[in-house]
C-alpha cells in the first residue's frame, strides 16, 4: 500500500475509516479519485473493485479524472432545462472543443459539469462559475464568458 493511502487511512480515527470517509479525504485532497488509488483501496478493504466505481459513481461529487483550474456547472433542474440548460451546455462544449464524454478542456482551463438544480429558478437559466451563481444565461454569452475566463487566467499569469 502506498504511504499516502497509509496515512490518510491512519489519520482518520478507527470509527469513521469508512470507505465513504476515504474517498471523500482523497476527493477532498486531490480534486479527484485516481484509479490506482481505487485498485490499491480495494486490495486493501477486500471490497470488490467494480463496488468501489459504483460508489464513486453515484456519488456526482466524485470525479476520477482531474478537474480543470475553472469549473462551470451548468443547471439542468426543470426551469433552467425548459429555458435553454442543454443550448448552453452544448455552447460551452462547442466552445471548449470538448470530445464526447470529456468534461474538461484539452487545456485543463475549464471543467463543464450538468448539475441538477441549484435552487435560484427565478435566475433560470444559469450556470455557475467557479462558485459564482451567473442568471439569465443566453447561449450567445458563452464565448465572451469563456474569454473572459481565459483573460483571468493570463492575468494571473502574468501578475
Amino acid at each position: 500500500m502506498s504511504t499516502y493511502l497509509k496515512e490518510l487511512i491512519e489519520k482518520l480515527p478507527e470509527n469513521e475509516r469508512l470507505l465513504i470517509n476515504i474517498l471523500n479525504c482523497v476527493q477532498e485532497e486531490r480534486g479527484f479519485i485516481p484509479q490506482p488509488l481505487l485498485t490499491e483501496l480495494a486490495e486493501r478493504t477486500g471490497v470488490p473493485e467494480s463496488q468501489l466505481h459504483s460508489l464513486v459513481s453515484f456519488f456526482n461529487s466524485f470525479r476520477t479524472k482531474s478537474a480543470g483550474k475553472h469549473r462551470i456547472c451548468v443547471c439542468y433542474g426543470t426551469a433552467c432545462y425548459a429555458r435553454g440548460a442543454p443550448l448552453i451546455y452544448d455552447r460551452l462544449a462547442d466552445e471548449l472543443e470538448l470530445d464526447d464524454g470529456d468534461d474538461t478542456s484539452p487545456d485543463g482551463l475549464v471543467t463543464v459539469e450538468k448539475v441538477y438544480c441549484v435552487g435560484a429558478c427565478n435566475q433560470a437559466p444559469l450556470i455557475v462559475e467557479d462558485g459564482q451563481i451567473k442568471g439569465k444565461i443566453k447561449s450567445y454569452q458563452v464565448p465572451f464568458l469563456i474569454k473572459e475566463l481565459r483573460k483571468k487566467d493570463q492575468d494571473g499569469r502574468n501578475e
